[in-house]
């Protein structure tokens, strides 16, 4: 990690589903990090338990993806989730202009061939470094926390026809 932490304190197999804060004591960031991990365990296992390993909601569900006639990919607004993380998009985008895809590989279609368009994702740490709003400005500047972000990329992989693949299934990175 990238940022300055004490400690990551969480074990699933506890089955803690909170953190209460004492009055009169030292607070320390493992206690805040341990709550934000207890959080995202139960909300992450929900979201599998319920929707599965990967879905799109009845309303609001995206990720659609249609080619255009450039030879580009439209990919539709909307929510998905993929293995309990929630990915969103809130404005149509393209395969070659994905938001956090800068110079994805190009596409070059051919015909009789089958290509599989899948979704890669993930979470990574955000610093003030990369992101400068996350400051406090009112303290003169400081970096008081990180943040965590889920990202996505649509991504193709060549010539997979009458393969099968479902949610679980890995994929080669680029």
């Amino acid at each position: 990690m990238k940022g300055d932490f004490t400690r990551f304190t969480h074990d699933p197999t506890k089955h803690y589903t909170g953190v209460l804060k004492q009055q009169g004591r030292v607070d320390l960031d493992a206690d805040w990090n341990e709550y934000v991990e207890i959080q995202e365990h139960l909300e992450r296992t929900t979201n599998k338990d319920v929707i599965g390993p990967c879905g799109v909601p009845k309303i609001g569900g995206g990720f659609l993806i249609d080619p255009m006639p450039d030879g580009d990919l439209a990919i539709s607004p909307g929510r998905i989730y993929v293995h309990g993380l929630l990915c969103e998009l809130e404005e149509e985008a393209s395969y070659l202009g994905q938001p956090d895809f800068p110079n994805p590989p190009e596409l070059s279609p051919e015909d009789g061939r089958t290509d599989l368009v899948y979704l890669d994702v993930w979470q990574r740490h955000v610093t003030a470094i990369e992101d400068p709003g996350i400051r406090e400005k009112a303290l003169g500047g400081p970096d008081t926390a990180t943040r965590i972000k889920t990202v996505w990329q649509v991504k193709v992989l060549r010539g997979r026809a009458g393969e099968s693949y479902t949610c679980q299934d890995s994929f080669p990175a680029w």
